[in-house]
């Protein structure tokens, strides 16, 4: 398993070469910030807020695949593509965990760097292409943790955990395999998947269910990420009923150390791992034909409200 604590000390390094000023959010309608920022207290509505404490949340990214920046001016854009984006918070004091799903197509502001970690521009985009900009996988989910905390008005991330998308099947091998009751028809994946079917996957099949897409249907990401979300979930719940917790996480990290990339310490994990489920929910926007691909704009209204709900508690 990657050791946090060497992580932890590079990313400190990489810092202090990309650090940018918090999105200035204090002219949004509704929202008075105290302190500037939202890591003091806050007035939304006529009430004031201040941020929780009693969370730990962890950034899961799908990572389409391995290949990765060469060093050079010139070279960009190489390191793969954070197809999946999952935001965990998870409760160190009831043990129950809520899940943010964000679009992969989400549009935001993405800074662009060159091979040897430059910043060329910024611009909006896809913020899925953010992780491509990286010269390393840490520096890649770093530069995406960044993005996804700005565009949750600056949210704090504790941590992420990037799986290439090669290693679900390992990982699914390992712990024997994973049965779901299909919630939907997803016979256009495998024609056993019909609603209510319950089905076990192997390794192969659960790649190809999570990875799934149908590009001649409009907006056909935001199924893909429900599927994904409710996979993840599953996934959890069922390495809590199979025993021995410690040990089964432990396993998974060794088998699959290859495809990951993390700065969460195995205790965090085995805290996800063992928590339950409590809400799942997605930022809120609209998906919209762009030039090339779908487009999902936020709807920054709705969005504020959700960081209030999740990161926040009333002022007693």
């Amino acid at each position: 398993m990657k050791k946090a604590i060497l992580l932890m000390l590079a990313l400190a390094l990489i810092c202090a070469g990309c650090h940018r000023e918090p999105k200035d959010i204090s002219d949004d309608p509704g929202l008075d910030v105290d302190d500037t920022d939202w890591t003091g207290t806050v007035m939304y509505n006529g009430e004031e807020y201040r941020r929780r404490t009693d969370v730990k949340t962890v950034l899961f990214l799908g990572v389409d695949n391995t290949r990765t920046a060469e060093f050079g001016e010139d070279i960009v854009g190489n390191n793969g593509r954070a197809d999946a984006i999952m935001l965990f918070l998870a409760d160190t004091k009831t043990g129950r965990t809520e899940l943010l799903t964000v679009s992969r197509d989400t549009i935001t502001e993405v800074d662009v760097y060159d091979g040897l970690g430059d910043l060329q521009y910024s611009r909006p985009m896809q913020i899925n292409l953010q992780y491509s900009y990286g010269n390393s996988p840490m520096r890649s989910c770093f530069l995406t943790q960044r993005t996804v905390s700005e565009l949750l008005y600056d949210a704090r991330i504790d941590g992420y955990f990037s799986l290439t998308m090669d290693g679900i099947p390992v990982i699914v091998e390992e712990i024997g395999g994973i049965t779901l009751t299909m919630p939907e028809d997803y016979t256009k994946i495998d024609n056993r998947y019909t609603k209510g079917a319950t089905v076990t996957m192997n390794g192969e099949e659960a790649e190809r269910f999570v990875r799934y897409r149908d590009l001649n249907e409009f907006g056909s990401n935001e199924d893909r990420n429900a599927r994904q979300s409710w996979f993840v979930t599953e996934m959890f719940r069922q390495m809590k009923a199979m025993g021995d917790l410690e040990g089964t996480v432990e396993r998974v990290l060794d088998v699959a150390d290859d495809y990951i990339e993390t700065n969460v310490d195995a205790e965090t994990l085995k805290l996800l791992a063992g928590s339950t489920m409590d809400g799942s929910y997605k930022v809120p926007g609209e998906v919209r034909q762009g030039q090339f691909h779908n487009e999902f704009y936020v709807d920054e209204e709705g969005l504020r409200e959700l960081v209030i709900k999740l990161f926040y508690r009333p002022v007693q």
